[in-house]
């Protein structure tokens, strides 16, 4: 046993919700799902694969480690599972700071710049950047196994009506209106909230981002 990995009481991953994307998808959703890594590389999705393997390797690694003692008897693995993290970043509002937007809140702010014709017939979830911050710290202090990150799922319909609401510039859109409209992703998130975090609701986290981008005149 190394001097090192006897020091480490816990290790915390940043996973993510493509790596627990299994096909079909079940009625409700919960830690114990997983997506299929070999489909996921067949069909291109690069980040979905990875995601998927970087978890199970981390979660194996820590196993077999455990198992041959080379890590401290009270180690602890944990691994959070966030969706579309947005959210103002910190710092980003502070005198002489340019802030150029990428990843999810480059997707966000071309959401509301460039808009969408028309609503998909999908559904996505979110996750306020602070509260999924508070969830790594709360998995590091007292978390042992796998955590979902985020609030609920709302079909497209209700993202741009909402967009629309907080944004009135937003582009015009049609919603969606066919016979088949999907039920947003279900999700049992009883393991996340036992982290004790007290996450934001689905307009806070738009209507605080939102209020971000105004706040820099990038949505003008």
């Amino acid at each position: 046993k190394s001097e090192l990995g006897s020091s480490i009481q816990s290790l915390v991953l940043t996973s993510s919700m493509s790596a627990a994307a299994p096909v079909p998808e079940p009625p409700i959703k919960d830690e114990s799902y997983w997506s299929d890594d070999a489909v996921q590389l067949s069909r291109g999705n690069y980040y979905g694969c990875l995601k998927t393997r970087q978890e199970k390797i981390c979660s194996e690694w820590s196993k077999t480690q455990m198992e041959g003692g080379k890590l401290a008897a009270n180690f602890r693995f944990s691994a959070v599972c966030p969706t579309m993290i947005i959210g103002p970043p910190v710092g980003a509002e502070e005198k002489g700071y340019s802030y150029t937007p990428s990843g999810t809140m480059g997707s966000f702010c071309r959401w509301i710049t460039e808009g969408k014709e028309q609503a998909p017939n999908d559904s996505m979830s979110f996750i306020h950047v602070s509260d999924c911050a508070a969830m790594h710290i709360a998995a590091m202090e007292n978390g042992s196994g796998r955590y979902f990150s985020l609030v609920e799922s709302w079909h497209w319909n209700d993202i741009l009506t909402t967009l629309k609401e907080l944004h009135p510039g937003l582009p015009p859109f049609k919603l969606y209106e066919g016979g088949d409209i999907i039920t947003p992703t279900q999700f049992n998130l009883d393991r996340m909230y036992s982290l004790g975090v007290e996450v934001k609701s689905v307009k806070e986290i738009l209507s605080d981002t939102v209020g971000f981008y105004e706040r820099l005149e990038m949505l003008e």
